[in-house]
């Protein structure tokens, strides 16, 4: 049996006034719409989440993505600028990667692309990024390097580790790479001109057989690295 006051109106909602049986019927309505913002909301944020991740990191090889090499450069420059050092800048690919992906298949080229990720890594500090710029080419970004005449020793550790046989599921294989060296602020005061740069070295390092890097070929304009560019 229905309470008299069930029906009696004890609220004035929009010019109307609500029973206390519409009351709850119209708090249950707005509990359940409420619960299905939150769960879209929810939903919103994961998936803003995900994308924002998968801006930031290669789903592959689980480096850092051309956005925040940007992030990082920026910073490297500004910390360069502060203490008068250099930040040393590599572009990177696979020697005839597209035969690998012809010959052993896009799955076994994948694997390369991973390995050399961790060799890479391997040999770098931890303040250093390694960045899968596209396809088989990366940029390595050295921070705060005093002495520019280590990039020579740096680049040549790199070119031996890529170097090693590498086991596959049914052979070996042998890696060998090019690399293209630019340095701030010597060649350039922004990442894009860096990379233009040593983009434009490691071509002539390619050129040249591959299996080894080269000095962006610009006029030095600070002490000490004349006789590195010239090498």
């Amino acid at each position: 049996m229905s309470n008299f006051f069930d029906h009696k109106p004890v609220l004035h909602c929009h010019g109307n006034w609500l029973t206390r049986n519409q009351l709850q019927t119209e708090n249950s309505w707005l509990r359940q719409e409420l619960h299905k913002a939150q769960q879209k909301n929810t939903a919103d944020k994961k998936a803003f989440e995900l994308l924002f991740e998968q801006s930031q990191v290669d789903c592959l090889t689980q480096t850092p993505t051309r956005l925040l090499l940007q992030d990082r450069a920026l910073q490297a420059f500004k910390q360069a600028k502060r203490q008068h050092s250099s930040v040393i800048l590599m572009f990177l690919d696979i020697d005839h990667f597209k035969r690998i992906n012809d010959h052993y298949g896009h799955d076994v080229g994948d694997i390369v692309l991973v390995e050399l990720t961790q060799r890479l890594r391997a040999l770098l500090r931890s303040t250093d990024t390694v960045c899968r710029y596209g396809g088989d080419e990366f940029v390595l970004l050295l921070p705060l390097c005093n002495n520019n005449r280590d990039v020579t020793s740096i680049a040549g550790k790199l070119l031996n580790a890529v170097n090693q046989p590498m086991q596959l599921p049914d052979s070996t294989l042998q890696l060998d790479i090019s690399i293209g060296i630019a340095i701030y602020p010597v060649h350039g005061s922004s990442l894009a001109e860096l990379v233009q740069q040593a983009d434009s070295a490691m071509y002539q390092a390619k050129h040249q057989g591959g299996q080894r890097f080269r000095i962006a070929a610009l006029k030095p304009t600070r002490p000490g690295v004349a006789e590195l560019v010239s090498k």
